[in-house]
């Protein structure tokens, strides 16, 4: 909206042309005045701003918008006034102004705008062309900020009023409305296409435009203050010259200092921010990576473990065809092999069930009182078969306390079993499982201990992990997913339990110890 606030800094001059009000067009007496013909190159300014802006406003951000016919049309024609009346002033045509009387009143400040002025509007002119082209962009910005910066410059002028400076910009007959009129159609100018050209690096969303933007805003006003001090210092004849001259050399390395400090700590910060978002992007790419080869092993061992119990289930499909199959003492065994085979097939499916439930949260827990003794020896019966069949020793020690914790029997049992028949798979035949309860003051310790090939302290931490299993060996018949203790350490968390295993190394035997809190 800056082509708004500079429509009326140009109406008002003409007002004050008109009306011969000196004050609307120069705002201080004795500065140089806003002429007629700076104020129409202003509007017509203004007019092609509006057009652009317009029109940018009506098409998606992402799309580059074309620049209307009236808007070229404006800017073509600020270019070539501009440049006639610079050239005016090159050939020594340029009539120098003047006040314009009739019967005694005044009119106005008649005349052409001064070099300087023509000079930066024919800037702007070029800088509107080149931002009604795609491939323009970049030069109508770097057009717009010269002339922002050489505004400010003659802003500064102003301020030193008996310098050198003033005599070369403003004194030339750029007034005060003019100036802050460019600033306004510059800063509009680059705000037109902030998301392309030169602007880029300041107007995203990245920590580095950030910075830019800060930096840039440092680097523009703090030497505008510190010149400004400067010169009330002069013109209060608080300091001499050369005072003045050492502060504001000392000033201005003492601010740029700061600005770079500055930039140099912001750098490090976005670059310590990249290098940990780089981390965490390799952390989860290797993350990715194993879940994959994960993916792949599980289903290599999914296929196998189903597999295996099929064969038998087979089998004793082909026996029961075989004549003679009637006989009962061999149907009895048949299906006995069929119930096995069918009853590990279920087991498998339900582990994979309760992983999917419990890392979805839908598993729920009835929680009532539950005597601990009674849920060990369930599970202690569900796996008396399958120590027997490998001749294994199940040695219970449970005590004559019967604690009480608050949990749900069901899962409690399924705790228990998973613990033992994961002792029991490990274990060669032959061997002894220990299963042992200490009831205490405010919580239960259950262990269970048995003497098979124990675990590599490498691997230790990673036993509860889903898919985690021991490697196979020869003595092992039966399989399983590496589901069981990822289950045993889940189930524990919703009651508020936990799970430890403890080894001493390969061949040493392994020791599972949970601790659940008791009730009352």
């Amino acid at each position: 909206m800056s082509w708004l606030a500079c429509t009326a800094i140009a109406g008002c001059a003409l007002l004050g042309w008109v009306s011969g009000i000196g004050r609307l067009t120069s705002v201080f007496p004795g500065f140089p005045t806003m002429v007629p013909i700076t104020a129409l190159l202003t509007l017509c300014a203004c007019a092609a701003l509006w057009r652009l802006d317009a029109a940018g406003a009506t098409v998606a951000a992402e799309v580059a918008p074309a620049a209307p016919p009236r808007a070229l049309a404006a800017a073509g024609l600020l270019t070539a006034a501009a440049l006639a009346i610079l050239l005016a002033h090159l050939a020594g045509w340029a009539p120098p102004p003047f006040v314009l009387r009739a019967h005694g009143l005044p009119l106005g400040v008649w005349g052409v705008s001064s070099p300087i002025t023509a000079f930066m509007f024919g800037a702007l002119g070029a800088a509107l062309l080149a931002l009604g082209r795609p491939r323009g962009v970049p030069y109508g910005q770097a057009l717009a900020l010269g002339v922002l910066l050489l505004a400010l410059l003659t802003l500064a002028g102003y301020v030193f009023h008996d310098t050198f400076l003033y005599q070369l910009l403003p004194g030339k007959g750029t007034s005060i409305l003019t100036v802050m009129a460019l600033i306004l159609l510059a800063t509009g100018l680059l705000g037109l296409r902030p998301t392309e050209g030169i602007l880029v690096a300041l107007a995203g969303p990245d920590p580095g435009a950030r910075a830019a933007r800060r930096l840039l805003l440092s680097t523009l006003t703090m030497p505008l203050l510190l010149g400004l001090a400067v010169a009330v210092l002069l013109r209060s004849e608080t300091i001499d010259v050369g005072t003045a001259i050492a502060l504001l050399v000392w000033g201005m390395v003492v601010l740029f200092t700061a600005v770079v400090w500055r930039a140099a700590l912001m750098q490090y910060w976005i670059e310590a921010a990249r290098r940990r978002a780089e981390l965490e992007r390799e952390a989860a790419l290797a993350s990715l990576r194993e879940a994959d080869a994960n993916k792949d092993d599980f289903l290599a061992l999914l296929a196998h473990e189903l597999r295996n119990p099929l064969a038998p289930i087979r089998a004793a499909a082909e026996l029961l065809r075989l004549p003679g199959a009637g006989n009962p003492a061999q149907l009895r065994r048949t299906g006995e092999i069929i119930g096995r085979q069918v009853d590990h097939m279920v087991h498998l499916v339900d582990d994979l069930l309760d992983v999917s439930r419990v890392r979805r949260g839908l598993l729920t827990l009835e929680k009532v009182p539950v005597d601990l003794h009674t849920a060990v020896c369930d599970a202690v019966e569900q796996l008396k078969p399958q120590a027997a069949r490998r001749r294994q020793q199940l040695r219970v020690d449970l005590g004559a306390a019967r604690p009480l914790v608050r949990g749900d029997h069901k899962r409690l049992v399924q705790v228990m079993a998973n613990l033992i028949g994961n002792a029991s798979k490990y274990t060669p035949e032959g061997g002894t499982i220990r299963v042992a309860m200490r009831p205490g003051p405010d919580a239960v310790e259950i262990s269970v201990e048995d003497d098979g090939i124990g675990i590599d302290p490498l691997l230790l931490p990673q036993v509860f992990d889903s898919f985690s299993q021991g490697t196979r060996t020869a003595g092992r018949a039966d399989g399983g997913l590496g589901l069981g203790l990822a289950l045993v350490r889940h189930l524990l968390a919703l009651h508020e339990g936990q799970v430890e295993a403890h080894s001493a190394g390969p061949g040493q035997g392994s020791r599972f110890v949970v601790t659940l809190p008791r009730l009352g």
